[in-house]
């Protein structure tokens, strides 16, 4: 009897236990069931309540085609928003930048006047060198002294190309001596100089070596504030006597202490009576055609003062017996000092400190890429142009290796990769700099009949006048940015 009741107990136990695991099991399952009824139910109600379109039309009880259309359609704007998106994005972080311009006035006086860079077509004086004769010597295949013939060689890199009778040889700075012994005196080609009270072309003028040979600028920058100092300079080229740190910053302007007198020298007022003025005599029967060509005269740039100036390519010429007035409009592009936060990759630019360069003290984008196509040119050849920053341990490159072709290379590069030169040097643009649109004009100038009317002798001679004349326009007025993360642009002109 014992062992019946006890049987029983054990199956009653067991039975009790399977039940409540039945229980629970089922409890679970409701409990699952009841997540998913929700959310569905939730997602359901928003579907027939929301604005977006198109969302109702998946709830609502419809057939299952016209549920897989509009599920379709939804995809399909969904990929065109997120894509939207991704654009937004995309731009705000490589162009983060955005430029806005408000009007306002500024002061004439705290523009720098333009540097003007004056190269004559003549690139030695008959009176020192006659590089016509050496040259029908040589083609005749006379002797020549060793002496004439180097001469000769440093000529030819400024004159025209005509024959190559070297082989690749490099230079030393005997080249600068050269150039400097057979020049064209100053006082044989300027004849008047005048901005507001300086008057002597030789205090105006400074003699530069550039890409056009020995060339004469106006208020530019000197050798110290440009070169760094490794770089050579030959005798007094680059050389201003002033200190352009007690005067100027490039990325705030004139100093409150500059004072009237200032370098860069400023336009105080605006009109020719306040410009820089320049008249130039010169006798045309001294060129040599075979050097200079057929061209008579001088090529006129005006850039920044901070600028290294190159004629080869950008110039406006100064005929002869022609009067030529140049009037100047400046654009200044300053930066708002909330940019510096934005890497240079974002916002397009470079401040002044930002881009070491390795000749020069200070960032310009024609600086970069003068800096980039003599390292290229360096390491193609051994050797730079003469006009390009180097050190004294650095080679010339003598005829015919100053015929390298580094610029058919860049551009070859900037063709096969499809990006800008600039980019393939690193040469973004300045964030603060200056650039000057100008508008010439020109008459002829009869200085013969003038001088018959005042009776004097020497009325036939070969030598020929002409002048220039640089003003800047009147009524300055400023662009200035009013949002922080922005380039604020400044015009000055009329």
């Amino acid at each position: 009897m014992n062992l019946v009741r006890k049987c029983f107990h054990r199956m009653t136990v067991y039975e009790i236990n399977e039940r409540e695991t039945k229980e629970i099991a089922k409890s679970c399952t409701k409990n699952e069931e009841g997540f998913w009824h929700n959310l569905r139910k939730y997602l359901r109600e928003y579907a027939e309540v929301t604005g977006l379109h198109g969302f109702r039309y998946v709830a609502e009880k419809r057939s299952t085609p016209e549920k897989i259309v509009w599920g379709l359609l939804l995809m399909i704007s969904l990929g065109g928003c997120v894509y939207m998106i991704n654009d937004v994005v995309y731009k705000y972080e490589n162009s983060p930048v955005v430029v806005s311009f408000a009007t306002e006035d500024t002061p004439l006086y705290q523009i720098p006047f333009p540097a003007v860079t004056i190269c004559p077509e003549g690139k030695y004086s008959k009176q020192a060198f006659n590089y016509s004769d050496l040259y029908y010597r040589i083609d005749d295949g006379k002797e020549v002294d060793k002496t004439n013939l180097t001469m000769f060689h440093h000529l030819s890199l400024v004159c025209e190309d005509h024959f190559n009778i070297f082989e690749n040889e490099t230079l030393d700075n005997q080249f600068f001596k050269t150039i400097s012994e057979t020049k064209i005196d100053p006082t044989d080609m300027f004849a008047t100089c005048f901005y507001n009270d300086e008057f002597y072309c030789e205090k105006l003028f400074t003699p530069v070596i550039i890409d056009e040979g020995l060339c004469y600028s106006f208020n530019i920058f000197g050798r110290e504030d440009i070169f760094k100092d490794h770089v050579y300079n030959y005798d007094q080229y680059y050389h201003v006597p002033h200190k352009i740190a007690d005067y100027f910053d490039m990325e705030t302007g004139y100093k409150e202490n500059a004072g009237v007198v200032a370098y860069p020298r400023r336009a105080l007022m605006s009109g020719v009576d306040n410009g820089f003025t320049v008249f130039f005599s010169f006798d045309e029967g001294l060129d040599d055609p075979l050097c200079t060509g057929p061209l008579h005269g001088f090529r006129v740039l005006i850039h920044s003062p901070w600028d290294v100036p190159l004629l080869r390519k950008h110039y406006f010429r100064m005929p002869s017996n022609k009067v030529v007035a140049a009037a100047m409009e400046a654009e200044i592009v300053h930066t708002s000092k909330d940019l510096r936060k934005f890497g240079p990759n974002k916002r397009k630019c470079y401040m002044h400190d930002e881009r070491p360069l390795k000749h020069f003290k200070m960032y310009t984008q024609s600086n970069c890429l003068l800096e980039c196509r003599t390292n290229h040119t360096l390491k193609k050849c051994g050797c730079v142009e003469y006009f390009m920053p180097r050190d004294n341990a650095t080679a010339i490159c003598g005829y015919p290796l100053h015929k390298c072709d580094i610029e058919s290379t860049l551009f070859s590069r900037h063709t096969e990769y499809n990006k800008d030169v600039s980019n393939i040097c690193d040469c973004k643009p300045d964030c603060s700099n200056l650039k000057f649109t100008i508008e010439t004009s020109q008459d002829n100038y009869y200085e013969k009949e003038f001088l018959k009317s005042l009776k004097y002798a020497d009325t036939e001679s070969n030598r020929v006048v002409l002048g220039m004349r640089l003003m800047v326009l009147a009524g300055a007025r400023s662009k200035l940015s009013r949002t922080n993360f922005s380039r604020e642009l400044t015009n000055v002109g009329g």
